[in-house]
This record gives C-alpha cells, sequence and structure tokens, in this order.
C-alpha cells in the first residue's frame, strides 16, 4: 500500500473527457459527458480545477463546478464552489491512486437545495480517472449519484 496525496500534482495536469451516468431515488436516470480540467499553478503544490458536464446525446449544459486541489506528501485538499449554491472542502489521503474525499465542510446559500453531505472518490488507473459523487438529499442518506470514467485528452 502506497499513501500519497503529492501525486495528484503530477498525475492529473491536463484535460479529462469522457461519459458517466447519474442516478437517485428522487429522478429519473440520466447519461451524461463530463470534462475535467487540472492545471498545476506555478511554484505551489495546487492544481486549479475546472468541471463541465453536459447531458448525453443533446449537448445540453448540465453543471459546471470550479475550485482547487491543494496537496502535501500525504494528503489532498478539495475546495469547490457550484453556482447551484454549493461550496465543499474535502480532505483525502491517495491510497494507490484512489481518494476518497470525506467532506469536512459544507456551505451553502438560503436558495440551494438543502443536500446535507456530499462525499467524492476519484481513482487514477495511467490514462483512467473513475470519478464518483455520493451525497444526503431528501430521505436518502449517502446515496450514490454520479458515476463517470474519464480519458486524458
Amino acid at each position: 500500500m502506497t499513501r500519497h496525496g503529492g501525486d495528484l500534482l503530477t498525475s492529473l495536469p491536463g484535460v479529462w473527457l469522457g461519459e458517466g451516468d447519474g442516478h437517485y431515488p428522487t429522478m429519473e436516470p440520466f447519461a451524461y459527458r463530463e470534462e475535467l480540467t487540472f492545471t498545476r499553478l506555478p511554484d505551489k503544490p495546487i492544481l486549479s480545477y475546472g468541471q463541465r458536464t453536459w447531458r448525453a446525446g443533446t449537448d445540453e449544459p448540465l453543471h459546471a463546478e470550479c475550485g482547487y486541489v491543494r496537496t502535501d506528501d500525504d494528503r489532498a485538499e478539495l475546495v469547490i464552489c457550484q453556482p447551484t449554491g454549493f461550496a465543499e472542502v474535502h480532505h483525502a489521503i491517495g491510497v494507490d491512486g484512489v481518494y476518497a474525499f470525506g467532506v469536512t465542510a459544507l456551505g451553502r446559500t438560503a436558495s440551494s437545495l438543502a443536500v446535507a453531505t456530499v462525499r467524492r472518490r476519484w481513482e487514477l488507473r495511467g490514462d483512467t480517472l473513475l470519478v464518483d459523487l455520493w451525497m444526503s438529499y431528501g430521505d436518502v442518506v449517502d446515496g450514490h449519484h454520479l458515476h463517470a470514467e474519464l480519458r486524458r485528452t
């Protein structure tokens, strides 16, 4: 078992694109395309992060978010802001290319949905990045919501 957080600085920079599927007990399942962009900030152990999704088949925009990935030798920190009124702060320890981000803080505006928790998982397999998201909303606790398989472009 190899623990790393700093590996993200060399593994993630670039553009990742792929397909995903979304589901949740409160909505109809859907297919989507996702793009993640990571850019290394000069002289800092920080990546800027941008995410966009589109409905598969129609290219209708679905979601976007931005933020930063901060790293050190053992840990990765993920800070995300969403136009839906959410801000997320996550921490993870990287173990063999898997980063299970547990939410440390979730902020939301008065008009955003009453999401109680969010957690994310990134798994690096060479030039493939598997992305998963779970959330607690309504009567659903820690329900799996999104899964995508992205490839470096």
